[in-house]
């Protein structure tokens, strides 16, 4: 019996030690696991940094490219701005120019009694008016022997109701 219980201690201290073995085994195995995740980990920290670093160059690349553009078009908008601006005050520096000409222009015809087109319209006028008055009256000659001959009778007529003296239409106004 006694070989019984020190085979049997003999066994269970084997597989005690296979147990320990299997499980000194699974922490080396846990071990190599950690130690390769750490350097998975830092492989990967590394190529993130490196990402990070690649994108932003090309963000502030991106960046510097749209900066240059505002600043085109900023350019060209003060550009177009300015070329408006000199468009308006050479129109208003033209029109004070134009308006000083005219003035000089018109002062000089006045002081030579030259007629404006102001007095050449008014003089129109009068002259149409004056035509008008005397058309008529050229035409109406002809008309004014019609009209005689029709009114001659009626003047007659008239002469003929109306009494002969002054003193007879007195008379006939008080008898009335």
């Amino acid at each position: 019996m006694a070989k019984k219980e020190s085979k049997a201690k003999q066994r269970v201290s084997e597989f005690t030690e296979q147990l320990d073995n299997v499980f000194l085994a699974g922490l080396g195995a846990f071990a190599n696991a950690q130690k390769m995740g750490s350097e998975t980990f830092e492989s990967l920290v590394k190529d993130g940094e490196k990402f990070r670093k690649e994108a932003s160059k090309k963000t502030e690349k991106l960046i510097d490219e749209v900066q240059d553009s505002v600043r085109e078009m900023r350019g060209d908008a003060e550009e177009k701005a300015e070329g408006l601006l000199d468009r308006v005050r050479d129109r208003s520096k033209l029109t004070k120019l134009q308006s000083t000409f005219d003035r000089r222009v018109a002062d000089a015809m006045d002081r030579m009694n030259v007629p404006s087109k102001n007095d050449i319209d008014k003089i129109n006028k009068k002259l149409d008016k004056i035509l008008k008055a005397i058309e008529p009256k050229a035409k109406k000659p002809a008309t004014r022997k019609k009209a005689a001959a029709k009114k001659a009778p009626a003047k007659k007529a008239a002469a003929k109701k109306a009494p002969a003296t002054k003193q007879a239409a007195a008379s006939e106004t008080k008898a009335a």
